[in-house]
């Protein structure tokens, strides 16, 4: 038994393990550098990870957004399909109106063509001096009589004092003037002489 493993053992010399060695440390710096290139993806995978979960939130908050506009878009549709029926209803008003003030402006008319006739038949009538056309100048030789018929009244200033025309009884030189003496006139039945102005020398006494 000895013998036999004395035989299985192999025998390397101090070359050939070095080199084994060194491939295996060769290997060891390939596995090293795929490890940090590993890291590194798995770092930039991660950091993509967080960009898209980024950009995942931000796709998810325009699509809330878009179905707020969307419902605001719905209750606008909704709100022009009423006034377009609205507006419908107000264009068939619209054209019955139309009918009535084409209507109203034909009796309008009608009326206004009236009244301008009239306007002009009472244009082309004369006046009672109006010759022209008969050889004779418009308006010329016309003559206007006075009425006689109607009285004119000037007024008239009269005095109160002494009774004459042209003055009034504050500016009367027989109320003012004192050496033509003052004298008081008093109203009494017409056709009396009145003599005593001063009246009967009688003196009032009390009684006893």
């Amino acid at each position: 038994m000895a013998i036999e493993d004395e035989e299985d053992e192999v025998n390397f010399s101090f070359d050939e393990l070095q080199n084994a060695y060194e491939k295996l440390y060769i290997e060891y710096e390939n596995v090293c550098l795929k490890n940090k290139s590993l890291k590194k993806s798995a770092i930039s995978m991660s950091k993509e990870i967080n960009d898209l979960k980024n950009e995942n939130s931000k796709h998810l908050n325009e699509i809330e957004s878009l179905k707020d506009k969307n419902s605001f878009y719905v209750n606008e549709i909704d709100i022009l399909n009423v006034s377009s029926k609205l507006s419908n209803d107000f264009m068939e008003e619209n054209e019955k109106l139309k009918f009535e003030i084409d209507a109203l402006k034909k009796s309008f008319s009608t009326f206004s063509n009236s009244s301008t006739k009239l306007e002009n038949i009472l244009g082309l009538q004369r006046c009672v001096f109006d010759k022209a056309g008969l050889g004779f100048e418009e308006m010329k030789n016309v003559k206007h009589f006075n009425n006689f018929f109607v009285k004119k009244f000037d007024p008239q200033i009269i005095c109160n004092y002494c009774g004459r025309l042209g003055h009034i009884s504050t500016s009367c030189i027989f109320r003012n003037n004192i050496y033509l003496g003052k004298t008081r006139k008093i109203w009494v039945p017409k056709g009396t002489l009145v003599n005593n102005l001063k009246g009967p020398k009688f003196k009032w006494v009390p009684k006893a």
